[in-house]
């Protein structure tokens, strides 16, 4: 008797005994071998022939059941695929030929068949490994009937290029007493293979016929070099990206793209979104780690302002400036753009200026709720050219910073914003301070603030506020703060993880209930900070009063406060500012009715010692 493949091997593992406790027991389930003396019945005997010369005849609904699943576990792997196709459709049967060719686990084992697991992982292999010189469209088109209707999701890590043409076979002596000018057609054969282009293998014969793709990922490079390392290994020609949009017109229900790692400039970029002119249904687009400059930033913004269902973005690490950034900012606020996530990360060529760009979108009221700007070389100075209809005239001799047009737009109660990383930049002075203000206004549950610039306390009080925004979401879910290990733990987590120097118990159960900014801990001392409701005439407050002494000692001041409550416990003012008047929203995004005209209200940030008195 064999091991079953449905029984995993560390399962089996888990549950043998050993002899060392269990050296008596005589009667051992977990003991497959305990028939290999016996001798075989006449049932095992013809299965087993029947597997070894089997091309689909029988077929298994002639077994009965006990027998097919022992046929299905003996039977080789290496049936002529066809016949497995058209024959077996048993998952556990697939899961096992996935794990004799290949040892890494699947990511997506719980949402699909192994079946369609193993044809992607085989039609994938077949195309990184194929060489462009002995490409076939005909076998490719019959290896895509075969396997195509089960891929959907496609994965191409490497393709290889198309091999040199051989060289004259002459050594280099006789060159030289032929021609007399041996150093100059070193030079000529040298400038021509830096320069000739190496196409990869066509994928239009390859992607045509994938009626059921929906993800698509490809690198154009080699993963494995070997000793013949050339620099046109890696390239991505014009060839291979009309060849590419060429197969992308037949793939209407293709969902994502990605592109990455890849030569991919402004034309290529044009050629591959040509092909996706008649899809509608594209979701996420993937250009990371390219070379796409702002011309191509500009097809970009042209192709996304007609796709209403276009949600992702990706452009990390490219190489397009402020004037690529502003043609993608200008297409956000339009009512056919529906990109909610963003991701900017590593363009260090953006600067302050293209961020001031985006930020300016942001407060017109895009759509966007996750936005990555993490290494975008953003710098504490102000903006050489601020955007046009962001500054007034009055302030035209004092130009904003970048943290300032941030702070602006992340504090406007009217934005959807979710989710910000601005990590390995240079926010700088004061304008950290404005930002950490703003985050406090804002909506915000997800930040990243490493390395960004701000100093400690303005970092402190922003992340405070994230993780107070958090709790108060899961409040309103209907999550209700229980006296229970549980919760005190997850308090206890949230405590240290924001650096929140307070009694996680009485934390939790404040900010679950009535959220507030309370008892911030940073390197220059322990505060305790707390806002007034949110206002409708806006602004921002200017930087924090200096620390007092620091005091171990510190803990809640004060009753639950919350900025939706009139009720508050006044500490020390710092300072009050009147901005212009703009309309509310709650956290669920309706509208909250503004007070009378005669009324005004303000903000204003409390920073006081818990050694003061009060």
């Amino acid at each position: 008797m064999i091991l079953p493949s449905s029984i995993s091997k560390n399962t089996y593992l888990a549950y043998k005994g050993s002899e060392n406790i269990e050296g008596q027991r005589k009667l051992k389930a977990e003991n497959f071998e305990w028939n290999s003396n016996h001798p075989k019945t006449l049932v095992i005997i013809c299965i087993e022939k029947l597997s070894d010369n089997w091309i689909g005849v029988p077929a298994l609904e002639d077994f009965i059941a006990k027998d097919r699943d022992f046929f299905l576990q003996i039977l080789s792997t290496d049936v002529p695929l066809q016949i497995l196709v058209d024959n077996i459709k048993n998952d556990i049967f697939w899961k096992r030929c996935y794990y004799s060719k290949w040892t890494h686990y699947p990511s997506d084992s719980d949402q699909k068949p192994w079946i369609n697991i193993f044809m992607e992982q085989h039609y994938a292999d077949i195309l990184e490994n194929m060489n462009p010189r002995l490409y076939d469209p005909e076998k490719v088109k019959n290896l895509v009937k075969l396997c195509g209707p089960y891929i959907q999701s496609l994965s191409l890590k490497s393709l290889v290029p198309t091999d040199l043409p051989d060289q004259r076979n002459t050594s280099p002596e006789m060159v030289g007493i032929i021609s007399g000018q041996r150093q100059a057609n070193k030079f000529q054969m040298n400038k021509i293979s830096e320069t000739m282009t190496r196409d990869h293998i066509s994928l239009h014969a390859a992607l045509g016929s994938l009626i059921n793709l929906t993800e698509l990922h490809i690198i154009f490079q080699q993963r494995f070099v070997g000793v013949e390392y050339r620099r046109d290994q890696f390239q991505f020609t014009n060839n291979d990206a009309k060849n590419l949009a060429r197969g992308l017109e037949n793939c209407a229900l293709l969902k994502t793209l990605r592109i990455t790692r890849s030569d991919m400039n402004c034309q290529r970029v044009k050629y591959v979104l040509r092909g996706l002119t008649d899809n509608f249904n594209i979701e996420t687009l993937d250009f990371s780690h390219c070379r796409i400059g702002d011309d191509g930033a500009l097809i970009i913004a042209k192709f996304i302002l007609k796709r209403d269902k276009l949600r992702s973005l990706i452009l990390a690490d490219n190489v397009f400036g402020p004037i690529g950034l502003e043609n993608i900012a200008s297409v956000l606020n339009h009512a056919s753009c529906g990109l909610r996530t963003l991701d900017l990360r590593l363009n260090n060529r953006l600067g302050s200026e293209g961020i001031g760009h985006l930020a300016v979108a942001i407060a017109r009221g895009c759509n966007l709720t996750s936005l990555n700007i993490s290494g975008c070389g953003i710098k504490p100075g102000p903006l050489q050219k601020p955007p046009a209809g962001v500054w007034s005239a009055l302030n035209a001799e004092n130009p904003p910073t970048c943290g300032d047009l941030l702070a602006r737009a992340i504090g406007l109660v009217k934005t959807p914003l979710r989710s910000l990383d601005i990590s390995v930049n240079d926010i700088g002075s004061p304008s950290d301070s404005i930002l950490s203000n703003a985050i406090c206004l804002s909506y915000l549950v997800d930040i990243n603030l490493k390395r960004s610039g701000m100093g400690s306390t303005a970092m402190a009080i922003a992340e405070s506020a994230a993780a107070a925004q958090r709790l108060r979401r899961e409040a309103e879910k209907g999550i209700r703060f229980r006296r229970s290990a549980g919760r005190v733990v997850q308090a206890r987590r949230v405590v240290k993880g924001m650096n929140i120097d307070a009694d996680p118990l009485l934390l939790a159960q404040q900010l679950s209930a009535r959220p507030s900014i309370v008892s911030v801990a940073s390197e220059e001392g322990y505060f305790s900070v707390q806002t007034q409701p949110l206002p409708i005439d806006f602004g921002f407050v200017p930087a924090l009063k200096s620390p007092m002494p620091s005091s171990r000692t510190s803990s809640i001041t004060g009753p639950p406060t919350s900025r939706r409550s009139s009720h508050h416990n006044i500490l020390e003012p710092v300072q009050e500012v009147l901005r212009a008047t703009l309309v509310r929203r709650r956290s669920d995004g309706s509208l909250i009715q503004p007070r009378a005209d005669n009324s005004e209200r303000h903000i204003k940030i409390y920073v006081s010692n818990e050694n003061s008195k009060i």
